[in-house]
């Protein structure tokens, strides 16, 4: 197994021989870091006023704010639609084909905004108080700018690249998709290895306090989305009589929130605890330092939590119910949605089993609305050892470790196709700035816009820069294990 980053922020002597930060930092010494990060805040700011709302959509808005910026580069670029303003856009800086294409990922539509609950107009790209304000800062216009300017970056340096990088932007992600599945349709001329997408982000104070941790997703779960259904003979509202529908689902939602959660631990976990604690010290360090005492001891304190409790546990959550609209009248059916998610590993029959058998009622019957099952990659990988060594590089006591996401990105689809998708937004921000992803006064730190184009620049060119060895920097040009 690939060794990736100590916990003081460095990288231990039997990392993997993948990066190569001495030629990387060479190559991005002439960089004016000030300028460029002042380039890609005011590139954001414009993204964030293209109102690439979804539903509709009108993902073109932002797209051609992107196909701008290229453009104005010399960068070519194309656009996948799969309808009438709304599409996918592609580019590529050509590489000498050593290895694969490695893939910039994200999406450029956005959820809708309450403006009257904001601070700020949701759509203005206010750059104020040391932040860039806006609906979809965090989620995800923000690794949009970061990875174009990256692009950029990568093209005025005019450094060999031993691989293609390829930058994808894509439509739909938040509603149904078809902006990744109208990318894959052409997925042989895109042919990515290794992929960056959205998933994960430098949290402060998450396990430890004044400890920073950059979550690096590498697996995501399914989702099986359920309705619950009870059905009963129908009667009128003014007497009650035992056995009707709206009684059975009750019931059912009873059982349902009694129902206990089965901890499901991975390798991912266990090595992002053990990180974390060996840079946490004391007891809790002492603790989370060893799966055997992270399972024994620890295991209470991390199901309170509801974030890592969803990323151990197979979760089945109630997000509405139907039937029943007029008061007087008792329906023949009434039901409740459910949201359930499924770790990797898991198929979507085993959580319809489950809740069939825990409900145990002839009278409740489940129907799919729709369902999939959860992938990872492996994390013992030269790419995401450059993300975790680049996201902790002068932080002292900083941690990068693979986490779990809780959700799922357009990443998922990926992985089937043989790509090792990783999930990081490159930024730290703290619970509170968490919290405004689609909700109120979304907005992202200005020096951590500067930041993170300085770490996804040097992680990209880690495993890209030509050199005379071999794919991914294995002087016996072997390929990754």
């Amino acid at each position: 197994m690939l060794a990736a980053v100590a916990l003081a922020g460095t990288v231990r002597p039997d990392a993997s021989p993948s990066t190569t930060p001495v030629a990387t930092d060479a190559s991005l010494a002439g960089v004016d870091w000030s300028a460029v990060g002042g380039e890609t805040v005011e590139f954001l700011s414009r993204l964030l006023q293209a109102r690439s709302i979804n539903p509709p959509g009108d993902e073109a808005l932002a797209i051609d704010v992107v196909v701008e910026k290229l453009r104005a580069e010399g960068i070519d670029s194309e656009v996948i639609e799969f309808a009438p303003g709304r599409g996918s856009l592609v580019a590529r800086l050509a590489g000498n084909g050593q290895d694969k294409p490695l893939c910039l990922l994200s999406h450029v539509d956005v959820v809708p905004a309450e403006a009257e609950r904001w601070s700020v107009d949701p759509y203005s790209g206010l750059v104020r108080d040391g932040f860039v304000w806006g609906r979809g800062a965090l989620d995800m216009k923000g690794m949009t700018a970061v990875e174009v300017m990256t692009l950029v970056t990568l093209k005025r340096l005019a450094v060999p690249l031993r691989r293609d990088v390829v930058l994808l932007a894509v439509a739909d992600e938040e509603v149904d998709g078809q902006g990744i599945d109208a990318v894959i349709a052409q997925w042989d001329k895109i042919g990515c290895s290794h992929v960056v997408n959205e998933g994960g982000l430098g949290l402060s104070d998450l396990i430890f306090d004044g400890q920073t941790f950059h979550a690096i997703s590498v697996a995501e779960k399914g989702a099986v989305w359920l309705k619950m259904i009870a059905s009963g003979a129908p009667g009128h509202g003014s007497t009650p009589v035992p056995g009707r529908a709206p009684e059975h689902l009750a019931r059912a939602l009873q059982r349902l929130a009694a129902r206990e959660d089965v901890v499901v631990w991975s390798d991912a976990h266990l090595e992002t605890f053990r990180r974390a604690g060996r840079a946490g010290g004391g007891l809790k360090g002492l603790i989370l330092s060893s799966p055997a005492l992270t399972k024994l001891l620890a295991r209470n304190s991390l199901l309170s939590m509801p974030p890592m409790r969803a990323t151990l546990t197979n979760t089945v959550n109630v997000t509405g119910f139907f039937g029943g609209e007029q008061p007087n009248v008792v329906p023949s059916e009434v039901g409740a949605v459910l949201d359930c998610r499924i770790l990797p590993g898991f198929m979507p029959e085993d959580i319809v089993r489950e809740l069939i058998a825990l409900v145990d009622d002839p009278a409740v019957r489940f129907e799919v609305i729709s369902a999939s099952t959860g992938n990872e990659s492996p994390w013992d990988d030269p790419f995401f050892n450059a993300l975790a060594a680049r996201a902790v590089e002068g932080q002292e006591g900083a941690v990068a470790g693979p986490v779990r996401s809780p959700g799922y990105t357009d990443s998922k689809a990926l992985r089937p196709l043989g790509a090792r998708a990783y999930g990081y937004v490159p930024f730290v921000i703290d619970g509170e700035l968490l919290g405004t992803m689609h909700g109120d006064d979304e907005r992202v730190p200005v020096a951590e816009v500067q930041a993170g184009l300085r770490r996804l620049a040097a992680a990209v060119l880690d495993v890209s820069l030509a050199r005379p060895d071999g794919p991914m920097g294995s002087p016996r040009g072997e390929a990754p294990r």
